[in-house]
């Protein structure tokens, strides 16, 4: 069996990914060749040409390779269907069984597969991950979430988040500070944000953040993204959205999925993706998770005046996505109790940063701004 790539990103057969990394693309092509199209963190599409039989296995190891990620355990790959739920498959599975009909026939140029390369779990901390690359692909996974609105950020942090964003895009704000409209706020703010602020605050506030940030390397404004959104509350979670069934009443609710707990979350009155206070629920709480048809289960430990077992009941729009959430979560728990020794302890106390407190430091300004990360924990090992 051969396996080779090729792709259709660019005109001189090569992807450029960020930090000067350029992958050449420029392979042959196998007889009865399947093409299949991999969404990378940074929205570029990367193919890979397989055989019928291939696993996803096959495709993971070629794409994190491309890219130079050594923490490969940290990510995974999304089905992509048409229509519903995107979610994370084993990759031990072949490929054709989520592949379109044409696709698995013998016919000549079918149309390919789409998946998703994406980050599954989420060690507390992740600036300190020692791989550049690694930084690299948590901060545009990321910056995606935030973008669409799955995370949840106040407005300051959010332009916090879009300076820091600019400075790893295009460098000095000195650089470019007389180029008219140099960003688009659309395509670095989350909606609920710019529907809280006038196009004129942001196109004057966000200048002035960027400006604080010069002479900043990209990589270190990664590693600053990644202090800030390392501690909001929603970071670290997959989320679903579920009925709670209990025996008075029907709750909409959200179900996050994190390394270290699942947790429930309340549904905002004044808006279906504004999440309330959330309820955690630590893994060694949770005694068994199980799905049947369109129900989610899972019991916990109650600890109230009559220590017992309680069960949760959560609905779903189908089997799929009650399944799809029990295997997230069963996954996930697999890997916490794998790493869970080599995790920050409770009581340490992140790094933290703001852009409007900033000032560059001397280690900052020496060289090509590298910033030292030698000695991090590197998660996945």
């Amino acid at each position: 069996m051969t396996t080779t790539t090729t792709a259709t990103l660019s005109d001189d057969n090569t992807v450029n990914v960020r930090d000067g990394v350029c992958i050449d693309l420029t392979m042959k092509t196998p007889v009865n060749g399947k093409p299949v199209v991999v969404q990378l963190p940074s929205n570029k599409k990367f193919q890979v040409i397989v055989e019928r039989e291939d696993t996803l296995e096959v495709v993971f190891k070629i794409v994190t390779e491309k890219l130079g990620l050594d923490d490969t355990s940290l990510f995974g790959l999304m089905y992509c269907p048409p229509k519903g739920l995107y979610e994370f498959i084993p990759l031990s599975h072949k490929l054709r069984h989520y592949a379109p009909d044409k696709w698995k026939s013998g016919v000549q140029m079918p149309p390919p597969l789409a998946l998703r390369l994406a980050v599954k779990y989420f060690p507390p901390q992740p600036y300190k991950f020692v791989n550049p690359m690694t930084r690299l692909q948590y901060f545009l996974n990321l910056r995606s979430l935030i973008l669409d609105g799955t995370y949840q950020v106040s407005k300051e942090t959010a332009f916090d988040l879009v300076a820091l964003c600019l400075q790893t895009d295009i460098g000095d704000y000195y650089d470019i500070k007389d180029s008219d409209d140099y960003f688009q706020p659309y395509n670095y703010l989350p909606p609920q944000v710019m529907n809280d602020v006038s196009h004129h605050y942001v196109t004057k506030e966000i200048p002035m953040l960027h400006s604080k940030l010069d002479d900043m390397s990209q990589n270190e404004a990664v590693i600053r993204y990644l202090q800030i959104v390392g501690q909001l509350p929603d970071y670290g979670y997959h989320f679903f959205e579920v009925t709670e069934r209990n025996y008075y009443e029907e709750k909409h609710t959200w179900l996050g999925v994190g390394l270290q707990s699942v947790n429930i979350y309340e549904r905002s009155k004044v808006s279906t993706i504004v999440r309330g206070p959330a309820k955690v629920i630590p893994w060694h709480k949770i005694t068994n998770l199980s799905y049947k048809s369109k129900s989610f289960l899972m019991d916990i430990v109650y600890e109230g005046d009559k220590r017992g077992q309680r069960r949760y009941v959560f609905d779903t729009d189908s089997t799929k996505v009650s399944r799809a959430i029990m295997t997230l979560c069963a996954d996930t728990h697999k890997f916490y109790i794998k790493i869970k020794n080599m995790l920050p302890p409770p009581h340490e106390v992140p790094d933290t940063f703001s852009v409007r407190d900033y000032t560059p430091s001397p280690r900052a300004i020496i060289g090509n701004h590298h910033v030292d990360n030698s000695g991090n924990p590197n998660y996945a090992q």
